[in-house]
This record gives C-alpha cells, structure tokens and sequence, in this order.
C-alpha cells in the first residue's frame, strides 16, 4: 500500500488542520498567551529592576544577562513539561467520550496518521506559547556574556521535551477512555520520566557512601531536562563546570592532581592541571532520550487506537461446562 494509502501518513494534514482551527476559535486560546505573556514579562521587568538599580559593570552586565536567560529558559522548561501532557492527555478520549472515535476510527486514515495529527495539532499551538518566549529571553544580548548558539540549544532540548511528553500524553489518552484518568497518567509518566531517574541515582548515591562502590551512572540524569538545561548553562559560562556530581568531582580531582617528574632529579614543584571542560555532553543524549520516548509512546498510541490491535492481550477461550447427561 502506497504512502497516500490508508496505511501512510497523508491524513495527518487533515486532523491537525482541524484541530487546531477548533483549538483557536474562540478567544480563550488568544486570553491565555496573553495573560502568560504579561506575566512572564512582569517576572523580567521585576528583576531587571532590582538587578539594574545603579550603573553596571562589564562583569555585572554580564551576570544579568546570564540570570535572564536561566530564569527564562527554567520557566520556558517547566511550562513545556506541564502544557504537552495537558494539551494532549484528552486528545483522544474526548472524541471516545462525545461518540465521535468510531466515525474517525472507520475514516481512511490510518491509526498511525490519527495519533500524529492529534499530536501536531496540540504542538502547534505549543510552539505559539514557546515561540513567543524568545523575544524576552534575547534580551539577554543586550547585556552579553551568552550567544545565539546557546540560545538555540536550549530551545532545541524544550522542543525535543514538548515533543516526549505530547507523546506521552497522546499515549495516555489513547489508552485510558476518560479524559480525567489520561490526565492523572500523563501527568504521572511525565514525572517519572523527568524526575524519577534523577531520584534513583539520588538513592544509589546513598548506598554508595555507605557502602563505598562506584557512582552511580551519569545515564540516570538524562532524561531530566533541568539537568540538561544546567549544561547548557555551563557552556554559556565558558565550561568548566559539570551538571552531574560525578564529573564534577572528577573535574576536582584533576585540578588537584600533582605533575610527575620526568627524570629523577630536584623536587617538581606542584601545578593544578587546568580542569577538563565538562559542560556541553548531558543536553544531546537528554534531546535523544526524549526523541525514544516520544517515538515508543506514539506506536503504543497507534496500537491502541487502531481496530485490530497487535499488543493486545489475548484472552483464553471461554470453557463451557456441558450440562450433565440427566438434565434436558
């Protein structure tokens, strides 16, 4: 079957268009990216005035610069793990609850192009509330010490985050029929998913001081996006510094590390080594890690929309107990 076929993707046009021209009527959509809008901008105002009281230095300048950018890219992080599973935890459901899901489940478009469709159309209008974010956080130019590179990689890990956690949500709403149990399970995932790896290596951290084995693996912080945007951070600082503990220590341990001599002869005197540039390797496995997520919650949210489902369990047969031979 061909691409334009019921198999392929060429419905997804079609779903997303309509869902995010039912999703921008009205004035509720056109209320709230105001009202966040004035209130992240407030938020800035607020510490702009307090960080620019008097006349700047360079080194000053640059600090506020820096502090607008982790205080927008932070909250711009937080919003994205919040919206995408709210905008899409009902995608689905709702149409099973309004009695609609059976007249766009016999449709020719695939089940595949369906849960696609659903999850564009609610990133669309994400992309609408992250995208009018920029503008404040490049403000921060104006007081330099960060580039447009740094910029563009911490929008690429809040955009790889909105892509996830939408998957998620989409995944949610396909399995549960009720918008509010989809919800609570996306909400839940998503969670997990940011913060409980982090949790489980704050844990094994313990038993590693009281125990004395290894550290735990740096794996455990990537999928948590604050980390990632931590690292980010250490690159617009000029490296240097780690997002994980355990490089950080290691990073510790090098510059206190004492140069050998070469040939026996007088003392060496001893030199901190310069400390290895730490920054910049968590944020491209945290972007792949939510790429997975979102790719494994979309099949699953096929899989569970489409009529005959493969991950289905199957049920044993039902055994009739045949009636005994006396009774008619």
């Amino acid at each position: 079957m061909t691409a334009q076929g019921p198999a392929g993707l060429s419905g997804v046009s079609a779903i997303w268009i309509r869902e995010v021209r039912g999703r921008m009527r009205g004035k509720r959509a056109f209320v709230f990216l105001t009202f966040y809008l004035t209130v992240l901008a407030g938020l800035l105002w607020i510490g702009l005035q307090g960080a620019t009281a008097g006349p700047l230095s360079a080194l000053q300048s640059v600090s506020v610069g820096r502090g607008i950018f982790a205080a927008i890219v932070i909250i711009e992080t937080l919003v994205v793990l919040i919206l995408a599973p709210a905008y899409t935890a009902s995608s689905i459901s709702q149409e099973r609850e309004k009695g609609t899901f059976d007249l766009l489940a016999v449709t020719p478009i695939s089940s595949l192009a369906i849960v696609v469709g659903k999850l564009v159309s609610a990133l669309m209008f994400l992309a609408v509330v992250v995208g009018a974010s920029i503008p404040l956080a490049s403000l921060a130019f104006l007081f330099g010490g960060m580039g447009l590179e740094h910029l563009v990689i911490a929008y690429l890990v809040i955009v790889a985050v909105a892509i996830g956690a939408g998957a998620v949500g989409v995944a949610s709403s396909a399995i549960f029929r009720r918008s509010q149990a989809a919800t609570v399970a996306a909400f839940i995932a998503v969670a997990l998913i940011a913060g409980g790896s982090t949790l489980a290596w704050i844990s094994l951290e313990t038993g590693v001081r009281d125990n004395g084995t290894p550290d735990p693996p740096d794996a455990l912080f990537y999928p948590n996006p604050f980390v990632a945007q931590t690292d980010v951070f250490c690159l617009v600082s000029g490296g240097g510094c780690s997002a994980t503990p355990a490089r950080s220590r290691g990073s510790n341990l090098a510059q206190a590390a004492p140069i050998p001599a070469a040939k026996p002869g007088p003392a060496v005197q001893l030199q901190p080594e310069p400390a290895p540039n730490q920054a910049g390797y968590v944020w491209p496995w945290t972007v792949l890690a939510w790429l997975v997520v979102a790719v494994v919650a979309i099949l699953v949210a096929a899989d569970s929309v489409s009529p005959t489902r493969h991950l289905r369990r199957r049920r044993a047969p039902a055994i009739r107990r045949q009636p005994p031979a006396g009774n008619p």
